[in-house]
């Protein structure tokens, strides 16, 4: 055979899956599969009402990817996770826009790269999955959903990022998070998409293993929704049963600045608007009030707020959770902090929280960009936004009365294990309470999402939680992650919300032992791995 009569190969061939002929399917077919499979991806995230698209995700990415080759599941992975966080993070352009004032092209362009940065992670999953898939393809209703999983944990990100947090409005599959927290439903919605993408296929059809296989991912199915109907009935009862505590929130909408701003007109530092609206919620029976994180007050700065404060506190008779920057002097540096202050009944500053986990870019600069010749280039970019703040170093919890209130700032919610961690073993009558400003993002689904976040939070450790967001939608929910009362987003509003409370109760598997999950989760993936290379060696030497 000459040379010019010999096949092409490239990485974007077809290459034969394990026991199976080659496959054959058009590029534009694959290409067009994986971006269907990104879309499915980000829906429930900007539309809760769109959470069954999200069980059947990762469908047309296993039909894209069959049967390729590493380098072209590598691309189809990517195209699929780009499309992905660019219909999760659409809001990252409104963001640059009101960071920087940069043009609407300007900030698409660099919220582009953005999403092209945090699509490799679907696509370095489907590049491992194949490569696992090829030697044991035996195990492959695990190796999907164990992979994609595993990988997008463990990719560098701005923010942990899990499929879960689209669910909110699916209870029922929402429960088993007390057990195996958001990653474990990220596997279990995987596995439905494996096993009906197996069930669609001729090959597994007089295979015992296979079927054994598939028997066995149903069966993990129905232990979940099965636990799933049972946890939800049993604490929605409990919730029934316990006495309510009555809170007062306050939802300001206060426009995002780079520069403090002065009070609104009519109202002094001493005595801002919101000051107005708790008296209000004071007067109504709120046993607590709380404020967004939102504007500078002054508090920590100057004598004169904190004297005012503590008056009206002490008027009241209600303590006070609120935000503010805290400025201390460190080792003859200046350094400022996020911090929640917690005014008890008679006004004086009986505790803070200073926020631990910090925003990336906004509240500090990662290693890497404080490099000469890189911290340059991102100070052109971050412009006056850039704010470093310093970091704190412990969970903090307010005692209002028998209520324990764990206060936890802006994108904290966006970490289980270190959620998990302020709850412990020691949960018993325990809140968790997340002051929020997101007006940086304007009017787009990113409030609705950091909502949902927070109520899987809530559901993974068994507590009542309320988030307070400055420009909403705030909202309250039980430990079953029932809502219990919302605000409309994009709106200025105060809320009394009378949330069902126990001293008794909280807590679950999880916040006791979120890190032993984590690490069971990375276990299994080392063995999956390790299994996969042993498998590859004993096929060469055959």
């Amino acid at each position: 055979m000459s040379s010019s009569d010999a096949p092409s190969t490239t990485f974007l061939d077809d290459a034969p899956a394990v026991g199976q002929p080659t496959l054959t399917m058009p590029w534009s077919t694959r290409f067009l599969l994986a971006a269907i499979s990104g879309v499915m991806m980000f829906a429930p995230w900007v539309n809760p009402a769109l959470f069954w698209t999200g069980w059947l995700a990762g469908l047309p990415l296993l039909f894209a990817v069959r049967g390729t080759r590493l380098p072209a599941a590598f691309l189809l992975g990517w195209v699929a996770g780009a499309l992905c966080f660019a219909g999760a993070s659409h809001w990252m352009i409104d963001f640059m826009i009101h960071l920087k004032g940069l043009s609407w092209l300007a900030s698409a362009c660099l919220a582009m790269l953005f999403w092209l940065y945090t699509g490799l992670a679907v696509g370095f999953a489907c590049l491992l999955y194949r490569w696992v898939a090829e030697r044991l393809p035996r195990l492959d209703l695990l190796t999907f959903p164990l992979v994609v999983t595993a990988v997008m944990a463990v990719f560098p990100q701005l923010f942990v990022t899990d499929f879960a947090e689209g669910q909110v409005r699916f209870l029922v599959a929402l429960q088993g998070v007390d057990l195996f927290g958001a990653k474990g439903l990220n596997i279990i919605m995987l596995i439905f998409s494996t096993l009906v993408f197996h069930f669609l296929q001729a090959s597994h059809r007089g295979d015992r293993a296979a079927g054994c296989a598939m028997l066995t991912a149903a069966g993990v199915l129905l232990l979940w929704f099965g636990y799933g109907v049972y946890a939800l009935n049993y604490w929605d009862t409990q919730a029934r049963h316990w006495e309510t505590t009555r809170i007062g929130l306050v939802q300001p909408n206060d426009p995002p600045r780079r520069r403090i701003p002065e009070p609104r007109a009519g109202f002094t530092r001493e005595a801002p608007e919101e000051m107005l609206a708790s008296r209000r919620l004071a007067r109504a029976g709120a046993q607590w009030i709380a404020w967004p994180e939102a504007r500078y007050k002054g508090y920590y700065d100057l004598f004169t707020v904190r004297d005012g404060y503590a008056k009206e506190v002490r008027r009241w008779g209600v303590p006070l959770f609120f935000h503010d920057v805290e400025t201390r002097w460190l080792k003859s540096e200046r350094v400022s902090y996020n911090t929640v202050a917690w005014l008890a009944s008679d006004g004086v500053l009986a505790g803070q929280y200073r926020k631990v986990k910090r925003m990336p870019f906004g509240e500090y600069l990662p290693a890497f960009f404080e490099l000469p010749g890189v911290v340059q280039v991102t100070k052109l970019f971050m412009g006056d936004y850039l704010r470093p703040l310093g970091a704190g170093t412990e969970h903090m919890q307010f005692n209002a009365g028998t209520m324990r209130v764990i206060p936890k700032v802006c994108y904290e919610t966006a970490f289980p294990e270190f959620v998990a961690d302020s709850i412990g073993a020691d949960a018993a009558g325990k809140l968790l309470l997340f002051l929020s400003q997101d007006n940086w993002f304007g009017e787009t689904s990113q409030p609705f999402q950091h909502r949902d976040m927070s109520i899987v939070r809530g559901v993974e450790n068994r507590v009542p939680m309320v988030h307070l967001i400055n420009n909403g939608p705030s909202v309250a929910t039980s430990p079953s992650g029932r809502i219990i009362a919302s605000t409309q987003a994009f709106s200025r509003a105060e809320l009394l919300v009378d949330i069902p409370f126990s001293a008794q109760s909280g807590g679950s598997f999880y916040s006791r032992h979120a890190v032993l999950v984590q690490r069971c989760l990375y276990a299994a993936l080392a063995l999956l791995l390790l299994g996969a290379l042993m498998a590859g060696r004993r096929s060469r030497r055959s």
